[in-house]
């Protein structure tokens, strides 16, 4: 079911000549409203430690103010309302806060929007997610893997948390694939999976985005490395196609539509996007494991439009394993181009 905080009665106009529209994705680590219990996977019991949790998020939002932020790991509605009422409480009344139920029904965990820019409606709604039942492979796909006993596994996957949304900007059509793919990409079942995903992925974007006259960014905790950007951890290297699938979404094509724009972030130590806590301590030392597996992928007329990226710092393991991953795009090159 869908369910929408706050009005349609925003404005592109946010987003003015000379200033880059700030795209940003990032993983909040099991946002739960206080009184809900949207998970099987709770990160915390108690109602003051999810308000703190959400005063802390809020405070990132305040410091980065994304035009578009992608946000991973929301549990309900009520967490997303209760979010936009904090940065509302702030001063920050441009925000609205758009949450779609996800097909994930173990975790619970859901992609959300927070924006200050109006939203298409695209079929009634802002945002949206796409599933078909079992056995219609119109927007899942089979997969199989060779299981721990040497046994081949054969199984049926969708693309179960994701959003789509979609904004015109400056004239400009972009529609976005908010993602949260399957996590461990060192695992065999998994990464069939998450292969699995990205080819579904690839239909969707083609499909509810390009089809519809608008350009694709995908964008989110895709879990797998990207073989074109070398990561801080050099020991870890995909096993998958998914980045080269969501990359290459048209199959009709040999060259890649969309680029990763993290080769602009100069040193290895800042391209990190995830914090794996091994020893659980809850303390960043040498056992543990910090690697690049959020992206923004563009579509390939962006490339000299990108401004900056960065990963942004400013949080901590309190609020989240991960940290926000920080585009701008300066829309006027687009324009001239």
């Amino acid at each position: 079911m869908l369910t929408v905080t706050g009005f349609l009665s925003l404005t592109t106009c946010l987003v003015v000549a000379g200033e880059p529209l700030r795209l940003v994705t990032f993983n909040v680590q099991c946002l739960a409203a206080p009184g809900t219990r949207a998970t099987r996977i709770p990160r915390y019991r108690w109602d003051s430690a999810r308000k703190n949790h959400l005063e802390r998020v809020a405070n990132v939002i305040e410091t980065l103010q994304p035009d578009i932020l992608n946000l991973l790991e929301v549990t309900s509605n009520e967490a997303v309302e209760h979010l936009v009422q904090i940065l509302h409480d702030k001063g920050l009344t441009e925000y609205r806060g758009f949450h779609v139920e996800s097909g994930d029904k173990f975790t619970g965990f859901d992609v959300a929007l927070v924006t200050r820019l109006a939203p298409d409606a695209v079929e009634g709604q802002s945002i949206r997610c796409i599933l078909s039942p079992p056995g219609d492979l119109t927007w899942r796909a089979n997969y199989s893997f060779v299981d721990e006993a040497g046994k081949l596994q054969e199984k049926e996957t969708a693309v179960a948390r994701h959003a789509i949304y979609y904004f015109q900007v400056r004239g400009i059509r972009i529609g976005l694939l908010g993602l949260h793919l399957k996590a461990n990409p060192n695992d065999r079942y998994s990464n069939s999976r998450r292969t699995a995903e990205s080819l579904i992925c690839q239909r969707i974007i083609q499909k509810e985005i390009v089809d519809r006259g608008y350009l694709p960014i995908v964008l989110g905790d895709l879990n797998d490395y990207d073989p074109d950007v070398p990561d801080l951890d050099d020991t870890r290297n995909t096993q998958t196609t998914v980045l080269a699938n969501l990359k290459n979404y048209d199959g009709g094509s040999k060259e890649a539509e969309l680029f990763n724009p993290a080769l602009l972030i100069e040193r290895l130590a800042d391209r990190a996007t995830s914090h794996w806590d091994r020893n659980e301590n809850n303390m960043a030392d040498s056992e543990d494991v910090f690697t690049m597996i959020d992206y923004v992928l563009l579509p390939k007329a962006f490339q000299s439009a990108v401004q900056r990226m960065f990963v942004c710092r400013v949080s901590d393991l309190k609020t989240s394993d991960h940290w926000p991953v920080v585009v701008d795009v300066d829309l006027s090159r687009i324009l001239k181009n």
